[in-house]
């Protein structure tokens, strides 16, 4: 066998795409020859949504990530709204890589992943704890901080 094999993982029930996996001849004993496994070093498809997510929030003073169906993301964008801010937002389910930044999110803490809401660069949080800083008088002054509006 000369030199490496690529070879696929595909399974029908398989949600994440896995990088390539190789097959390496390796002999390890005299009497017969085994095969090593081992993942290519490069990203893995998560990171590099990860490091996207990250790109994005950080971009403008205010990032929403949201879905166009989600009522609770509605009602965040329209506070944003409400207070001054012109948010920028991401819609994952108009998006291509829609569903891979919401692995994305999750993995970066985002739970539930929508609305992921990011002031500053920061993750701030959900919807709840969006509505608990406007409720005690924070969210404004993160924004103002932010420079998301100005007063």
């Amino acid at each position: 066998m000369g030199g490496q094999v690529p070879y696929f993982h595909h399974h029908p029930t398989a949600q994440r795409k896995q990088p390539p996996v190789f097959l390496s001849a390796s002999p390890f004993s005299n009497t017969h020859q085994e095969f090593v496994f081992f993942r290519v070093v490069e990203k893995s498809v998560e990171t590099e949504m990860a490091d996207r997510v990250r790109d994005l929030a950080s971009k403008k003073a205010a990032v929403i990530f949201t879905k166009s169906s989600c009522f609770m993301c509605h009602s965040i964008k329209s506070l944003f709204y409400e207070l001054g801010a012109s948010p920028a937002i991401h819609e994952l389910d108009q998006d291509l890589s829609g569903r891979e930044m919401e692995w994305a999110l999750r993995g970066l803490g985002c739970n539930p992943s929508v609305p992921a809401v990011f002031i500053g660069g920061r993750y701030v949080g959900s919807a709840r704890d969006v509505i608990s800083l406007h409720v005690d008088g924070t969210l404004k002054q993160m924004l103002i901080d932010a420079r998301a509006i100005w007063f």
